[in-house]
């Protein structure tokens, strides 16, 4: 945990991830490849896998990697403007346990994941999409709340 007392492998451990997302989101927007592995549009009766796949189909998740771009800034910004200094062991305390629980969360996924595609195999891509910028966005949120907050 000594390693989370530095602002600066924070601010690493948040790029890295933020930029492998993005560009994943970003480079498979408009992929031909990518888009020939979604499956149709209007093949669910459910209303909200049926409007995630079109959002997916349309390119729009170059938006959520601009999102995770603007959030991961906005967190380094005010990293490099409150810290100059390492955090406290309440703040080094406060930050391992949410990091804790976004791992827990992580690992529960690959059940809910297996179980997901198990059951309707034609819109995995749809869901890991899903569940990956949940995941991250609600993580790069849950951050930036803490750094404005301590």
């Amino acid at each position: 945990m000594n390693l989370l007392k530095k602002p600066v492998v924070n601010v690493l451990f948040i790029g890295l991830i933020s930029t492998f997302y993005s560009f994943v989101f970003i480079f498979t927007a408009d992929h031909i490849e990518f888009l020939r592995m979604l499956s149709h549009q209007q093949t669910l009766n459910v209303l909200f896998w049926n409007a995630w796949s079109s959002f997916i189909k349309s390119g729009n998740m170059r938006f959520i990697g601009y999102l995770i771009i603007v959030l991961t800034s906005i967190i380094i910004v005010f990293i490099f403007i409150k810290r100059r200094k390492k955090y406290d062991e309440y703040q080094v305390s406060v930050l391992s346990k949410s990091l804790i629980v976004s791992g827990i969360i992580s690992i529960l996924m690959i059940p809910f994941i297996m179980i997901l595609v198990l059951s309707d195999p034609n819109y995995a891509i749809e869901t890991l999409f899903f569940l990956a910028s949940l995941q991250w966005i609600c993580l790069l949120v849950s951050y930036l709340i803490y750094v404005i907050r301590f």
